[in-house]
């Protein structure tokens, strides 16, 4: 089978998938059903007061939204760009059922209530990621640092693994950047400024080259400082992202077309760091206070309220010790996507390799003292992916696509954890670690899947889905502890008054996984009349098994599968200035993977470890509508209601919890069973207005506005203490151009209500009943103003 890589897999947009919103074009060649015209300047279905198709690749080739049997919401680039947004969670302000956690170092996406939010190296996330047809799998990693060059973005809602890559079992975010345009000589940018130094600048170039091939160059800055507040030593640097891209087409013979793209990124520094919520009590740490006598009891209330910080859910203050917070990545990647008009059918290949490269070191203590300051992760990481593809070419009376798909993923990470722990002062250069030294995983995985989905044409109005996707993952892990220079084993070194620094380090781990797994989807498509469809589609989702290191200890993760259920339909109504959509889903999850605090690791300090819980449920409707009353006017809102819980799962029990709570399991633990998910609000809402009015002959005004709420949810397992009460967010932007588009001004406010909410909120590791939480910067206002070019 390995013989088969360089063959493997099948890409969804065929490198015709360019052209985002705009009117479907009528069929001009024999695969126009896999190509779309290339996307305009003012290709936004949010100003189309015609109402024509929304053109979306979900199925691997260009259709008509309404005619997807998908819940899919789409955000267009250049909509999103004009709110002043600045990066790929932006989106989730017009994406309802989508949401993002801004965990300082493992961000993390949900949708329909359901992420992976993992510290593991090894834990894909149920949410994929791909990017011009590749899927981004790599650790701790959110491609695209600006939204430059985004043509849309559709998120899929639901398990999306049978044609897009490696498996997803709670949906996908799709993402389309613009194609270089034959022929075409053009350049657009936009330089943006606001509050907090927030300074961002890109810029695009088209250049012809010949008449059967262009070259499109993309390339940009962004730089703001800390949203937190920093007292006491140490440091916290400002953002600043470099990228660039460089995309080439060619289409030497007009069934021919190849497509190559290159890009880099570099980004550092920290937007937002943790926060106390709010202070403990007793001091939990295992070590004894009369071993630690440069940490007295309750140091960490004493350190922050010396330094003025008044621990709340707005507070904004941060204390960490003399090793500075860093956080550093680089990525590069390049790709290729070849695609062949054979006449009946189109084969379309795709191959793309990606590296990164992350240093972060986080203060783990929250508080000048440099007890636990030393939490140094670093990564060398890269994945490569072989896609080939089949599908047929206009519509008859079966339609296909069907593929092979390879990957290919190796991790290399060091994770070094270290203080004094109150036993030495700080100014001894000799550190503490609880695993005597550094913690290294080796984990590579190879994947290997055949595909297939068939459409059956029973009747112009009824059609059959019917589709299986074959995976074998392959998993090799290593977990070692080597000694660092200066690092000490922490017990041993208390235990023995100081006497003796080195006790015997761990065996190497070696942990190989193997698993088969098979994802299908079948469903039923009926169309009421040209512009109204119904659909019900079964889909079982999977997602492969992993190895779970953790302080020098390794446990095996089962795979995740999925059994979802969906009923919708999509409508254009009055001569389509109205678009409704409507969904309703179960989806029955078995082996969730999960992330869970393990008491017993790190010497009895703790440490976090994905496991499994036995079943999760999730239920809900969504629903979203768009409205153009009149050209230049377009009013866009969706809601989703969500209702989860958990099976038997057995977890840590939470500060405060009595056994008449449920804390009566070993550990201590508690089964979770009947709780809500983490991170799921029952009910999310958005609302979008854009409005576009000439003024006079060669000008015309432009104001946008949107409102996003979200209900109250949990940051952790039926903890009271990290409730996440409901919030508002309102964007608005007004602006002036001239009526082509060539130069636009504006003046943009982003969380205009100035509403504080937590990214994240979580326990405290040394005060009993202290709770620290993450203050994005989108939870602070940020006014600024931009000025857009396009020629």
């Amino acid at each position: 089978m390995r013989g088969l890589a360089l063959l493997a897999g099948s890409s969804l947009m065929v490198i015709g998938t360019s052209a985002a919103a705009q009117t479907l074009p009528p069929p001009a060649s024999p695969s126009a059903s896999t190509e779309t015209a290339p996307a305009t300047a003012a290709a936004d279905p949010a100003t189309d007061a015609t109402g024509g198709d929304i053109i979306v690749t979900a199925q691997r080739r260009a259709q008509s939204l309404r005619d997807v049997p998908i819940a899919i919401t789409v955000v267009n680039g250049q909509s999103i760009r004009e709110t002043g947004a600045n990066q790929l969670a932006d989106i989730t302000q017009r994406a309802p059922s989508l949401n993002f956690t801004a965990t300082p170092g493992v961000p993390n996406f949900a949708i329909r209530g359901v992420g992976t939010n993992s510290f593991d190296y090894g834990i894909e996330s149920a949410v994929g990621i791909a990017v011009d047809d590749v899927n981004i799998t790599l650790p701790r990693y959110v491609p695209l640092n600006s939204l430059a060059d985004v043509e849309r973005v559709e998120v899929l809602r639901g398990p999306q693994g049978l044609l897009f890559g490696k498996n997803t079992t709670a949906g996908l975010i799709s993402i389309t950047t613009n194609r270089p345009q034959l022929g075409e000589f053009s350049s657009n940018g936009r330089v943006q400024a606001g509050s907090r130094d927030q300074v961002q600048s890109q810029a695009v170039v088209n250049l012809p080259i010949g008449d059967k091939a262009a070259l499109r160059v993309v390339g940009g800055y962004q730089y703001q400082k800390p949203s937190t507040e920093l007292v006491g030593p140490g440091r916290l640097d400002p953002v600043r992202r470099y990228f660039g891209t460089g995309k080439l087409l060619w289409e030497p013979t007009d069934r021919l077309s190849l497509y190559a793209i290159v890009d880099y990124q570099n980004n550092s520094g920290i937007e937002a760091y943790s926060t106390i919520r709010n202070f403990g009590g007793n001091d939990p740490t295992p070590i004894p206070l009369a071993l630690r006598p440069f940490a007295p009891a309750n140091f960490v209330r004493a350190q922050n309220t010396a330094l003025g910080v008044v621990a709340s859910p707005t507070n904004n203050k941060t204390a960490i010790g003399s090793t500075n917070v860093l956080r550093d990545e680089r990525s590069f990647g390049a790709q290729l996507s070849a695609s062949y008009d054979a006449g009946p059918l189109t084969v379309t290949s795709v191959t793309a390799y990606r590296d990164l490269h992350a240093r972060a070191n986080n203060d783990v203590d929250q508080t000048p003292v440099a007890f636990f300051d030393t939490n140094i992760a670093n990564s060398q990481s890269y994945q490569l992916s072989q896609e080939l593809r089949v599908s047929n070419n206009g519509t008859s009376a079966v339609d296909y696509t069907a593929g092979l798909y390879y990957f290919r993923q190796h991790i290399d990470a060091q994770i070094l954890q270290a203080g004094t722990f109150g036993i030495l002062p700080a100014s001894v250069p000799v550190r503490l670690s609880p695993v005597q030294g550094q913690s290294n995983f080796d984990y590579g995985t190879n994947s290997y899947a055949a595909f297939a989905q068939l459409t059956f044409n029973l009747t112009s109005s009824l059609k059959l889905i019917a589709g299986g996707r074959y995976t074998r993952d392959e998993i090799d892990s290593t977990t070692t502890v080597t000694q660092a220079p200066g690092v000490c084993n922490l017990i041993v070194f208390a235990l023995s008054g100081g006497r003796s620094c080195i006790g015997a380090l761990p065996a190497p781990i070696n942990r190989d996984r193997n698993a088969d797994g098979f994802s299908a989807r079948g469903g039923v498509e009926y169309a009421l009349a040209p512009t109204a469809n119904l659909y019900a589609t079964y889909t079982r989702g999977y997602k492969g098994p992993a190895v779970s290191s953790a302080a020098g200890v390794a446990f095996d993760v089962d795979p995740e599968k999925v059994d979802a259920y969906e009923v919708g339909g999509k409508f254009d109504l009055l001569d389509r200035r109205v678009s409704l959509n409507l969904a309703g889903f179960i989806n029955n999850f078995r082996d969730f993977q999960a992330q869970v605090f393990d008491p017993a690791l790190n010497g009895g300090l703790g440490s976090f470890r994905t496991g499994n819980a036995s079943t999760l449920k999730t239920r809900g409707v969504e629903a979203e509508a768009s409205v153009r009353p009149a050209r230049g006017i377009t009013l866009s809102g969706g809601v989703t209601y969500l209702d989860t819980e958990y099976g038997n799962y057995n977890v840590a029990c939470y500060f405060g919890q009595t056994a008449a709570q449920g804390c009566n399991l070993p550990g201590p633990s508690f089964n979770a069973r009947g709780t809500p998910l983490v991170g799921a609000s029952k009910w999310t809402t958005s609302l979008a207005a854009d409005f576009q009015q000439p003024i006079g002959d060669d000008l015309k005004v432009f104001v946008n506005a949107d409102w996003r709420y979200r209900s109250r949810f949990l940051y952790a397992i039926n903890d009271p203490n990290t409730i996440q009460p409901g919030y508002s967010l309102v964007n608005a932007t007004v602006g002036i151009g001239d009526i082509g588009d060539h130069a636009r001004v504006s003046v943009f406010v982003r969380n205009l209500f100035d509403k504080r909410y937590a990214a994240a909120i979580f326990p405290g590791n040394f005060s009993a009943g202290q709770y620290v939480q993450t203050l994005p910067d989108n939870a602070f206002r940020r006014i600024g103003g931009a000025f857009e070019w396009r020629f």
